[in-house]
């Protein structure tokens, strides 16, 4: 048994000994990723080797893994195969992916591939927790499914006001077609000798349908199109603005974390940029445009 009196004198600490147990751990996830891989890169070999339906049953004899472990660790190595040993070997290229624990590489499959490095990046994920690690994948995810919302109704929006001009334009040659129709009547009145009590007839049921057509596709028709457009406008605005304020609200974050960060080793830049962040909430808190009532935008025309 050691004697706490020479621990005292070494200066071992319960805070020394802690962050040992910690890089520890951070060591053997690093390891047990790389594991994981070679374990991944087997079990894709042996299910290719495998007749189909005897996949399951040789997992649960030869490898004591349920079929949903097994996937997760020939995904990891699909993942992350190609890439851990290039940056072994020395590449620069992959250094955020070399770094990641077990765990952290399990939850960043939910970040897509080409997205995933410089997400490691941004987000400095080795300060992180694992459960701060996966609220920030998910709020990706959700800010990544918001935006992807915004570009398909931007361009049903766009679509829509295509085909509700397509159908102006239509009405438009029925237009012209019962106009050149009502004017060879006309002629036909002056010059050929028939019934003008029938051809006057038919002139004026030409000239009422005529009328009827240009104030349904004049009026109804555009406004209708200028109705669903403005709406669908509308719509895109906001959820454009509600996927600014979701970046917005993840730069407040990332600056918050960063002070946190640096407070106990530089504690001036800390105040004096944690002052300057309550300095611009309080300009925009005072700002008179966000108490003013936006007057509605009339049609002119």
């Amino acid at each position: 048994m050691t004697d706490p009196v020479i621990d005292i004198i070494s200066g071992r600490t319960p805070h020394v000994i802690a962050a040992e147990i910690n890089m520890i751990k951070y060591q053997t996830e690093r390891i047990y990723l790389a594991a994981a891989v070679e374990i991944g890169r087997r079990l894709t070999e042996a299910k290719a080797l495998l007749k189909h339906g005897e996949w399951g049953k040789w997992l649960e004899e030869s490898v004591s893994y349920s079929q949903s472990t097994a996937d997760r660790l020939m995904k990891v190595f699909r993942e992350y195969g190609s890439k851990l040993p290039e940056a072994s070997a020395g590449s620069s290229n992959y250094a955020p992916v070399r770094n990641l624990t077990y765990s952290q590489a399990v939850i960043l499959l939910g970040v897509p591939e080409e997205g995933r490095e410089q997400f490691i990046i941004d987000m400095d994920i080795e300060g992180m927790t694992n459960q701060e690690l996966r609220k920030a994948v998910k709020e990706r995810t959700q800010a990544r499914q918001e935006k992807d919302q915004a570009l398909q109704e931007k361009d049903l929006a766009l679509q829509e006001n295509t085909d509700l001009q397509k159908a102006l334009e239509d009405q438009s040659g029925i237009i012209t077609g019962l106009t050149a129709e009502l004017a060879n009547l006309k002629v036909q009145l002056e010059n050929v000798k028939t019934s003008k009590e029938e051809l006057n007839e038919m002139a004026r049921q030409l000239k009422d349908s005529l009328e009827s057509l240009q104030k349904s596709s004049a009026a109804k028709g555009y406004e209708r199109m200028k109705t669903n457009f403005i709406n669908t406008s509308l719509k895109v605005r906001a959820n454009h603005i509600a996927f600014l304020c979701e970046n917005m609200d993840q730069t407040i974050k990332e600056v918050k974390h960063k002070l946190l960060q640096i407070a106990p080793n530089d504690k001036e830049t800390y105040i004096i940029y944690k002052n300057k962040v309550y300095d611009l909430l309080d300009v925009w808190l005072k700002d008179e445009t966000w108490s003013r009532q936006t007057r509605p935008i009339r049609d002119t025309q």
